[in-house]
C-alpha cells in the first residue's frame, strides 16, 4: 500500500507543480483520487482570471468555458436576470461540485472581457448579431453579475489587473467604465481587496466613472508589493499618485507609455524606502524642468531599468539618479525609432552615484557607446560582474579587458566589422581570468584567430565552465563555422554546442 501523503505536503506539491503560463500539468492530478481532487480543484480555480490570455481562438474557446461553471454557481436572481436578457442556461445548472467563486484569488478585467465576449457568441443566437447595442447590453450584465459573485463568494484578491478593452471585443464592450466604477460600491470590495499584493493598469482612461475606484484603492489598499502601469492618463493628476504614496511596502512599481506629471514624480520618490525595482518605459519627464529638490537616498532600490524615456536631463531627474546609491542592476535602451537623444548626463551620474555596488550593466543606446559614458563604466564600475555594450570599438574591448574588472564573469557586445580576425587577436593578450562567458556579435574569423585567443583565455586548466556564443552580424550573414573552427573548439575542451552562431536580430 501506498503511503499516505498529508494534505498539508500534498499542497505544497501542487502548487508548485502550477505555472503562472498554465495550468496543464495539474490536470491529471484530479483523477487520483477524491483527496487529490479536493486539493487540485481550488489552486486550478485560483487562477482562471489572472493568467496570461493569448487569441488562440481554440485556447481562448477552451478557457472561456469556465463562465459556464460561474454561471452554475449564481444564485436565483442572477440567473433569472440572465435568461431575461437572451442566455441560453441549458449548459449552466443551478448547480456545482465546488463553490469555485470562492477559490479566485487572481482577478483581471480584460480575461473577464475575453471569456464573457467568447462565450455570448456561443450562448447568444446568431439572429441577434446585428443588435450591437443589444449585444452589447448583455455583455455588460454578465460582466456585472461574474463581478459581484466572485468578489462576495472570494476571500480575498492578491492580483487585479485592470485593462482597456482590445479592439477585437470592443463590439461587446464598447464603454465600461461604468462597470468597474460600480466595484468600490459592492459591500464585499473593502475584505476582498486589502490583502492586495498586485496591481496592473493598462489603457484605461481616468473618467468619472473609473474615480470612485481608485479613490477606494488609496484607502484599502496600503500593503501592495508590485505595481504594473502601462497606457495611463492624467485626466484627474492626483488619483494615481495618491494610490501609489498609500503604499507602506511596494517593492516593484512599472511605469509604461505616460507622461510624468510632478505628482506621480512625488509619488515615486515617496517609495524611496521600501523600492527595490523601477522600469520606465517610453516616459516623458519634461513636465519635471524647474527648480529641483533634495532626493533623498533609495536605500533598497536594486534593479534600474529604462526604456525609450525623453527629459531625463532635467534637474529633477538628475537629482533622482544621484539617489540611487544602492543600484546593483541598471539596463537603459534607446531605439533606433526614438529621434530625440539618449540621457547621457543621467546614465553617466547613474554609474559614478551607483559605482562599486552596480554588478549588471546594459546600455544599447542604437549609437556607439559614446566616450564619457565608457570612461564612467570603467573609473566607476570595477565590480561589475555582467556587462552588455552595444556598439563598441575594438579598442574599447581592450579597455574593457585591460581595467581589472576581476569580477566580470560574462561579457556581451557588439562589433560591427566584417574582419574579426584583429579583435580576437588582441582580446587574446589581456582576456580576464574570471569571465566564463563571453558573447559577441561580430563579422568573419578564421580558425588561427580562434585557436590564439582561446590559447590567451584557456591557457589556465582548460576551457572548465567557459563559453563563447558568436552571433553574426549583418554582413557576416552568410558565415559559417569550417571543420577548421570545430577542431580548435574540441582542442580547447569547449563542446560544440557552446559555440553558437545566431543570425543578427
Amino acid at each position: 500500500m501506498a503511503n499516505k501523503i498529508s494534505i498539508e505536503l500534498l499542497m505544497m506539491i501542487l502548487n508548485n507543480v502550477q505555472s503562472p503560463r498554465s495550468t496543464q500539468d495539474l490536470f491529471s492530478s484530479l483523477l487520483v483520487n477524491r483527496i487529490w481532487c479536493r486539493v487540485t480543484i481550488p489552486i486550478l480555480w485560483e487562477l482562471p482570471f489572472g493568467q496570461e490570455c493569448t487569441m488562440d481562438d481554440t485556447k481562448l474557446r477552451k478557457r472561456a468555458l469556465c463562465i459556464r461553471t460561474y454561471i452554475s454557481c449564481m444564485d436565483t436572481q442572477a440567473r433569472t436576470l440572465l435568461t431575461q436578457n437572451g442566455y441560453d442556461l441549458s449548459s449552466s445548472p443551478p448547480q456545482a461540485a465546488f463553490d469555485y467563486p470562492s477559490f479566485a484569488h487572481k482577478f483581471g478585467t480584460d480575461n473577464l472581457i475575453y471569456f464573457i465576449s467568447v462565450y455570448s457568441q456561443q450562448i447568444i443566437g446568431s439572429d441577434q448579431d446585428n443588435d450591437n447595442d443589444d449585444y452589447n447590453n448583455k455583455s455588460r450584465i454578465l460582466f456585472r453579475e461574474i463581478c459581484k459573485l466572485i468578489l462576495n463568494r472570494c476571500s480575498f484578491l492578491d492580483y487585479f489587473k485592470l485593462a482597456g478593452v482590445s479592439k477585437i471585443f470592443f463590439r461587446n464592450f464598447s464603454n465600461y467604465s461604468d462597470l468597474i466604477g460600480l466595484i468600490p460600491k459592492l459591500p464585499d470590495t473593502p475584505k476582498v481587496l486589502k490583502k492586495l499584493e498586485t496591481f496592473v493598469l493598462v489603457k484605461v482612461n481616468d473618467d468619472e466613472l473609473i474615480k470612485p475606484l481608485y479613490e477606494s484603492l488609496a484607502l484599502i489598499c496600503d500593503d501592495i508589493l508590485n505595481m504594473d502601469l502601462q497606457f495611463i492618463s492624467h485626466q484627474y493628476p492626483q488619483l494615481l499618485p495618491e494610490f501609489i504614496s498609500a503604499q507602506k511596502r511596494l517593492e516593484n512599481l512599472s511605469i509604461a507609455h505616460s507622461e510624468l506629471p510632478i505628482p506621480m514624480f512625488c509619488a515615486i520618490i515617496s517609495q524611496k524606502e521600501t523600492l527595490e525595482s523601477l522600469r520606465l518605459k517610453s516616459v516623458n519627464f519634461h513636465q519635471l524642468e524647474g527648480e529641483s529638490s533634495p532626493t533623498g537616498e533609495f536605500v533598497s532600490l536594486q534593479k534600474l531599468y529604462i526604456a525609450n524615456c525623453t527629459g531625463l536631463d532635467n534637474s529633477n531627474c538628475l537629482s533622482l539618479a544621484s539617489s540611487f546609491t544602492q543600484l546593483s542592476n541598471f539596463h537603459c535602451y534607446h531605439s533606433l525609432y526614438n529621434s530625440i537623444s539618449y540621457p547621457q548626463e543621467f546614465i553617466i551620474k547613474i554609474l559614478e552615484t551607483a559605482n562599486a555596488n552596480l554588478k549588471h550593466i546594459f546600455l544599447n543606446l542604437y549609437l556607439p557607446i559614446p566616450s564619457d559614458i565608457f570612461t564612467a563604466i570603467l573609473n566607476s564600475c570595477t565590480m561589475v560582474t555582467k556587462l552588455t555594450l552595444h556598439d563598441i570599438s575594438i579598442e574599447q574591448v581592450i579597455a574593457i579587458f585591460n581595467n581589472n574588472f576581476n569580477e566580470l564573469t560574462r561579457f556581451s557586445f557588439d562589433y560591427n566589422g566584417l574582419d574579426a580576425n584583429k579583435l580576437l587577436c588582441q582580446m587574446a593578450e589581456s582576456v580576464p581570468v574570471s569571465l566564463e562567458t563571453l558573447v559577441i556579435r561580430m563579422g568573419i574569423f578564421n580558425a588561427d584567430s580562434l585557436r590564439k585567443f582561446f590559447e590567451g583565455w584557456c591557457c589556465e586548466g582548460g576551457a572548465g565552465n567557459k563559453k563563447i556564443i558568436v552571433k553574426r552580424t549583418e554582413q557576416a550573414r552568410l558565415f559559417k563555422l569550417s571543420d577548421e573552427h570545430l577542431e580548435v573548439i574540441e582542442e580547447y575542451g569547449i563542446p560544440n554546442q557552446l559555440l553558437q552562431t545566431h543570425n543578427s536580430s
